[in-house]
């Protein structure tokens, strides 16, 4: 998360932009995959302490504004908003989700990755790309002993790593691009189509735009 505190009529205190964006940092991990730009502007005004954020999630914005005689309890006056506008967008997508028929498909991932220089596997480095689907209650994770290998055309090896079977959660393909877009640090996104109940994916191009992979 990217977060901007500022100070306006009164003087700069880090004690207070550090609880600004500590606890704004944990209530946005609780709703929100990918990067969140944020703006958190402290001011005084005669008596009341003002606690003014703004949150720019790649595809909507939150805006909240809150005041009190205690610029901490604004900052929690004004988070408990974002709280909620976050809640509520996410409740929008579970009753969105529950209300179609179908069902969301499987489909394996897996990465292909060369030897390091010590002659090792890793897949450490991969971590956040299988975090961004979270893994079912059971497994056919096969680990490095277990997976393939593969010789390449200049005679080195590469292997699938963490070859796992996951969910493509059912969505529209307009959801899917929105997912994708509020997933500002990812490239690409799997769901099940609504209309084929397929697998399809939505990839960011390198002109601007959203690409669409479509299986049969």
């Amino acid at each position: 998360m990217n977060a901007n505190v500022s100070f306006r009529h009164m003087e700069s205190s880090s004690s207070l932009r550090e609880y600004a964006e500590s606890k704004l940092a944990r209530t946005c991990d609780k709703y929100v995959q990918g990067k969140v730009d944020a703006t958190a502007v402290m001011s005084v005004e005669k008596h009341w302490h003002i606690a003014d954020f703004t949150l720019y999630i790649k595809g909507f914005t939150l805006k909240a504004k809150e005041r009190s005689e205690d610029m901490y309890s604004s900052i929690d006056l004004a988070l408990d908003k974002i709280e909620k506008q976050l809640r509520r967008h996410k409740d929008r997508l579970k009753d969105q989700q529950q209300g179609r028929s179908g069902h969301s498909r499987l489909f394996r991932m897996g990465v292909v990755a060369p030897l390091d220089n010590d002659g090792e596997y890793e897949d450490s480095e991969f971590q956040e790309d299988y975090d961004l689907y979270p893994a079912p209650e059971e497994t056919n994770e096969s680990g490095v002993d277990g997976s393939l290998e593969v010789k390449v055309e200049d005679g080195s090896t590469v292997k699938v790593l963490r070859n796992q079977e996951y969910s493509a959660q059912l969505m529209s393909l307009e959801e899917a691009v929105v997912q994708l877009d509020l997933l500002s640090d990812r490239e690409f996104y799997i769901f099940t189509n609504t209309a084929s109940q397929n697998i399809n994916i939505v990839y960011k191009r390198h002109d601007g735009n959203v690409g669409l992979i479509e299986t049969a």
